[in-house]
């Protein structure tokens, strides 16, 4: 055989070659491959290339698609890629009220805070005032005190402490005498600070004008709102104004279907005179009968004259 050829050589059976006798001395090219009828051929040769014949296998490789079952549920619908959905097409022609409706939940709206109080930032006061970072070893050795004024300067509120002023102070907005804030009237946070050298350093924080305050008391949840925002600075309106006055009613409305759906509610206005209150509270009657969706006999009204600085709009979802 010639260098780097292999040849194998199967000789057929020993019973088999005797059968053949001497016919198989001399077979020809097509009989030393073909099988013998009957039974396995007389010598099969088999020649590899390259001085070795590999016996391995390759490792079976198939192709297979984990996702193919869900493939076509992976695919964007095309119709919300289109300019205008045939979906939303038929939903404004036979249900435009539902599309189109302003009374859905608008969580934007930041008349109410969902804080449970009002921050006071106190550490970052002290720090503005001295103009430098204190450690909480050099914090411990000051005093403050905070003190909520209102418009004329009278306390409303009080807080005082020794040793590191806190990160941040919330208050209900109830003062001792169980006095609430007043929705419009502006109050003004005053730190006092004591260095423990005795050294006094004092600052006036933003003033709080709040649109709208919500409180617990024995007849139910107040949400008090500030005439202003509703119906100008005067108060005297008879229309809501543009764009505070839909907006300050519209968060009102939304705190009401968000937590207490289906709640009987009073709004009592509190006006320069009681045809003015009446006319207010009506406004504030068809717009929350709207929002809400209620009948009439859930959302009742009354009216009483106040002074300028106590006018203001009640809306009290009553206890049952």
């Amino acid at each position: 055989m010639m260098k780097n050829t292999i040849a194998v050589l199967i000789l057929a059976a020993a019973g088999a070659a005797a059968q053949e006798g001497p016919a198989s001395a001399a077979p020809d090219a097509s009989a030393s491959t073909a099988p013998a009828v009957g039974g396995a051929p007389t010598e099969v040769v088999v020649r590899g290339e390259g001085g070795k014949v590999e016996d391995t296998k390759p490792p079976l490789k198939i192709d297979v698609d984990a996702f193919e079952t869900i493939r076509t549920d992976l695919q964007p619908d095309q119709d919300l890629l289109l300019a205008v959905s045939p979906l939303s097409v038929a939903w404004r022609r036979t249900h435009p009220d539902f599309l189109m409706s302003d009374r859905v939940i608008q969580p934007w709206r930041q008349t109410f805070s969902q804080r449970p109080g009002i921050p006071f930032l106190v550490r970052a006061q002290l720090e503005d005032a001295l103009g430098e970072k204190l450690d909480e070893k050099a914090a411990r050795g000051w005093a403050w005190s905070l003190t909520i004024a209102d418009e004329e300067g009278r306390p409303f509120h009080h807080f005082e402490g020794s040793g590191s002023p806190p990160a941040e102070l919330l208050w209900t907005g109830q003062n001792a005498q169980n006095e609430w804030l007043a929705a419009g009237r502006p109050y003004s946070p005053v730190y006092r600070f004591t260095a423990p050298d005795g050294s006094t350093r004092t600052r006036v924080g933003a003033p709080l004008l709040l649109k709208g305050v919500v409180h617990q008391e024995d007849t139910g949840l107040h949400l008090t709102l500030d005439s202003s925002a509703l119906f100008g600075a005067a108060r005297t309106g008879t229309e809501l104004i543009q764009p505070s006055g839909p907006d300050v009613l519209r968060s009102a409305a939304d705190l009401i279907k968000r937590r207490y759906p289906g709640v009987p509610i009073a709004v009592t206005v509190y006006a320069n005179t009681k045809q003015l209150g009446d006319a207010q509270a009506a406004i504030v009657q068809t717009f929350l009968l709207r929002e809400l969706m209620l009948a009439a006999r859930y959302v009742t009204t009354d009216a009483e004259h106040a002074a300028f600085s106590d006018q203001r709009v009640e809306i009290v979802l009553l206890n049952r």
